[in-house]
């Protein structure tokens, strides 16, 4: 596993989720902090120090010890890496250096310009990671807590779109809820046609008829899903990203599973565009997978 790390007391709480997962599947777990070059360059400079990267590295290792129990630190198989260059490609050359299978980061949760220059980087991951990426936002948790050991908590949900990708993702999401102990909530969400108030009646019964067969489709799905977990279905019509964070806070639900869709066609989204949308609205951490991910 692999928590990148900025030294803010977000990351700190990425770094008590990699924790948490790292415990349950016994990884090894590598913490890893990219120092911008045109900073240690400044602060080199300013300083009259050419060992910024080495006081990178204590300070590194002080926040790890600071951040993990005791108990974790004898357990896990913890490593620390610093390096020096853009964030999105230092992340991504430790991941294929370390062949990590799931990488852990904080995402800052701000809004406006602020948000889309600190959710670069994690905009940057979802795009680019071939391993699934647990993107934990800014929440209602202190940073200082251990998180508890039944987390994610009692179910799952997982936010589907239906096309010919959905049954492999059914079959991802039956396997991590398994494997944390969790029930699975299998959610699909209709998007709403906009139209000029004249014409709704007539749309509204057609959105009727639009859940009614996703319902359907998604009822099929989780037929293969109930030979692993507890599972139930929802279909919900509105703003996907919207509709999906809404529905985890409302269920409290402690972890939202979507999948990296590669782009289809010149107009489609872009690869990880819906779970940067979903993580920007949520509460919960998302884990995002590539589409041809599978879990061991």
């Amino acid at each position: 596993m692999l928590c990148p790390i900025d030294f803010s007391e977000h990351s700190r709480l990425a770094l008590r989720y990699a924790e948490a997962v790292a415990l349950r599947g016994d990884a090894a777990l590598t913490v890893a902090h990219a120092n911008d070059p045109l900073l240690v360059a400044a602060a080199a400079a300013a300083l009259h120090d050419r060992r910024v990267a080495k006081r990178s590295a204590n300070e590194l290792q002080a926040f790890i010890d600071a951040t993990l129990t005791a108990g974790s630190k004898k357990r896990l198989r913890v490593k620390s890496h610093v390096s020096i260059g853009n964030p999105p490609d230092e992340i991504m050359k430790a991941a294929a250096r370390g062949r990590s299978d799931l990488i852990v980061l904080g995402t800052h949760g701000l809004t406006g310009a602020d948000r889309l220059l600190m959710g670069s980087t994690t905009l940057s991951i979802l795009q680019r990671s071939r391993v699934p990426v647990l993107a934990v936002p800014r929440g209602d948790e202190d940073p200082t807590t251990t998180l508890l050991p039944s987390w994610p908590g009692g179910r799952i949900v997982a936010a589907l779109e239906l096309d010919s990708g959905s049954g492999k993702d059914v079959d991802i999401a039956s396997h991590l809820a398994q494997w944390f102990g969790s029930s699975l909530l299998l959610l699909h969400v209709v998007s709403e046609i906009a139209a000029p108030a004249w014409l709704r009646g007539d749309l509204s019964a057609h959105d009727r008829i639009r859940v009614a067969q996703a319902q359907q489709q998604i009822d099929a799905l989780a037929t293969a899903a109930r030979r692993r977990v507890k599972t139930d279905t929802r279909v919900i019509c509105g703003r996907a990203a919207d509709e999906i964070a809404a529905l985890a806070a409302n269920e409290r639900t402690g972890l939202l599973i979507t999948a990296l869709r590669d782009r289809r066609g010149w107009f489609g989204a872009r690869r990880g565009s819906v779970s940067y949308q979903v993580l920007s609205h949520a509460v919960s951490p998302v884990f995002a997978h590539p589409q041809q991910w599978r879990p061991r």
